[in-house]
C-alpha cells in the first residue's frame, strides 16, 4: 500500500521543469509541503493527481492542462489581480490548471458548472451595464438567453481565459491538485491544500513585494481568505513600506448561496477594478 504522500513525493518530484521559467525565480527554493500530507491517507490509482503534470498527460485532460497552466503566457511583473479559488475541478476532464475554467464546457449553452456561472454573470453584469444579470442565481439563464440572441457575447471559454490571463489575471487555486473529492470537503482535499501553502505564500508575497507593481488579491471563499491571512501578506507590506501598492478584496465563494451568498455580495470583479483604480492601475476588461 503507498501512502499519498509518498506518491505525490515521486509524482512531483522535479516539478519546476514543467513550471514557465519566467516564475522559478520568484519561488526561489520553495518545495512544497509533503510532510503536511497525513501519512494515514493512501494512494488509489484509480483517483490520480488532476490536473496533471505538462510531462505526464491525462487521457482525457483539457488541451494543454497541467499543474502549472495558470502561469502560462504570463510574467510576474505583468500581473495585476490575482483571483485565489479553492481547488481543481475534481475530474480530469475538466481542470486545466487555471481556477474556475472548466476544461469540459462543450458552450455556453450547454451545462455550466455554478461557480463558472456565478463569475460570469457578474463579468456581463460589469462588461454591459446589466446588474440584472448578477442579482439571482436564475439570472444566469438571461445572460444566455441575451448571448443566443446576439446582444451580448460571449467569448470562448479558453480564449476568455487566455485573454484575461494575457492582461495580467493570475486564476490560481489555494491547492493545485487533487486526487480523491468529497462533497462539501475532504482529508485529501485539505492535505493537498496544505501542501501547496509554501508555494502559495511565496507567490502572493513575491507578488506584493514588487516594485512599482500595483496588485489587487480577490480572495474568493473562505480557503482564500485564510491563505492570505495567513501569509502575512498586509502585515510585510505595512512594514516594509509598499501598503499603498497593494489591496485585497474579500468575497464569499462562487458557490454560496443566500443572503451571504456570492451574489448577496455585490459585484467582485467591480470591486476589483475600484481598487486597481485606488492604486492607479488599469481596469481590467472583464
Amino acid at each position: 500500500m503507498v501512502t499519498l504522500r509518498t506518491h505525490l513525493e515521486t509524482y512531483l518530484a522535479g516539478w519546476r521543469d514543467d513550471l514557465n521559467p519566467a516564475w522559478r525565480s520568484l519561488f526561489g527554493e520553495v518545495e512544497p509541503d509533503f510532510g503536511a500530507v497525513p501519512l494515514e491517507l493512501t494512494y488509489d490509482a484509480e483517483h490520480t493527481v488532476i490536473p496533471p503534470l505538462r510531462s505526464r498527460p491525462l487521457p482525457g485532460a483539457p488541451a494543454g492542462a497541467h499543474i502549472f497552466r495558470a502561469f502560462d503566457g504570463v510574467v510576474p511583473d505583468a500581473v495585476r489581480v490575482v483571483l485565489i479559488g479553492q481547488d481543481p475541478y475534481p475530474r480530469a476532464s475538466r481542470a486545466t490548471g487555471r481556477a474556475f475554467e472548466d476544461g469540459a464546457l462543450a458552450g455556453w449553452q450547454a451545462s455550466v458548472a455554478i461557480s463558472l456561472q456565478r463569475l460570469m454573470q457578474s463579468a456581463t453584469a460589469l462588461r454591459y451595464g446589466e446588474p440584472d444579470f448578477a442579482r439571482t442565481p436564475g439570472d444566469w439563464q438571461r445572460v444566455r438567453a441575451a448571448a443566443a440572441a446576439g446582444d451580448i457575447s460571449l467569448e470562448p471559454l479558453g480564449a476568455y481565459f487566455d485573454r484575461l490571463q494575457a492582461g495580467g489575471v493570475l486564476f490560481v487555486n489555494a491547492g493545485w491538485t487533487l486526487t480523491r473529492f468529497v462533497p462539501g470537503g475532504g482529508e485529501e482535499q485539505k492535505a493537498h491544500i496544505a501542501m501547496w501553502r509554501p508555494l502559495m505564500r511565496r507567490l502572493l508575497q513575491g507578488l506584493a513585494e514588487r516594485p512599482g507593481r500595483p496588485t489587487v488579491f480577490l480572495l474568493l471563499g473562505g480557503f482564500a481568505k485564510k491563505l492570505f491571512a495567513e501569509s502575512g501578506v498586509q502585515a510585510r507590506a505595512e512594514a516594509g513600506g509598499y501598503a499603498d501598492r497593494i489591496a485585497s478584496v474579500v468575497h464569499p465563494h462562487p458557490n454560496t448561496v443566500g443572503p451571504n451568498g456570492y451574489l448577496a455580495k455585490g459585484n467582485p470583479l467591480e470591486r476589483v477594478n475600484v481598487a486597481l483604480a485606488r492604486l492607479g492601475a488599469p481596469a481590467v476588461a472583464w
